[in-house]
């Protein structure tokens, strides 16, 4: 999310983000915890969900978080399926509130043949492929992690189960 904000910072756009604990972005508006999610959104054109999923973010697109978005606001959710819940987000739409969406991932992949998302006219779908993994950039911490799990060091990038990430 961090790098998603600073790149449209450096391109000249207003940016808020929302996160669960507080963050700072030089430039950006920042937002944290479930009781300013509502406050973040209400001056959203564009609204796009990086997120980790977790406990706490399981569903967090949904008919309260659109409800709170500008009128006409976009949705983009390149984060995990479990964020979105899709019958409020194709009410949002019917309705008009929000004008459209962009969906790379979805609660069950494949998305069955049958989803109204498929067709719907106001929503791209993509093939969980906004985040590729690059071999340049993950070999070499591959590498890394096994040399240090060899060594008994601690490893790089790793979880912290209390966080769900």
């Amino acid at each position: 999310g961090r790098d998603v904000a600073e790149t449209l910072l450096g391109l000249g756009f207003r940016v808020r983000g929302w996160s669960r604990s507080p963050r700072f972005i030089t430039g950006a508006e920042c937002f944290n915890g479930r009781h300013e999610l509502g406050e973040m959104l209400g001056a959203c054109h564009m609204v796009c969900c990086l997120l980790a999923l977790t406990a706490e973010t399981r569903g967090i697109l949904d008919s309260a978080a659109f409800a709170a978005m500008m009128p006409g606001a976009y949705v983009i959710n390149s984060a995990r399926g479990g964020h979105l819940v899709e019958a409020d987000l194709l009410a949002a739409l019917q309705s008009g509130h929000i004008a459209g969406a962009t969906l790379d991932v979805f609660e069950e992949e494949p998305l069955p043949a049958d989803s109204p998302l498929w067709n719907h006219p106001e929503v791209t779908l993509t093939p969980h492929v906004s985040a590729v993994t690059l071999v340049q950039s993950c070999a070499g911490q591959i590498a890394e992690n096994y040399r240090r799990m060899k060594a008994g060091e601690p490893l790089l990038h790793s979880i912290d189960p209390a966080r769900e990430y």
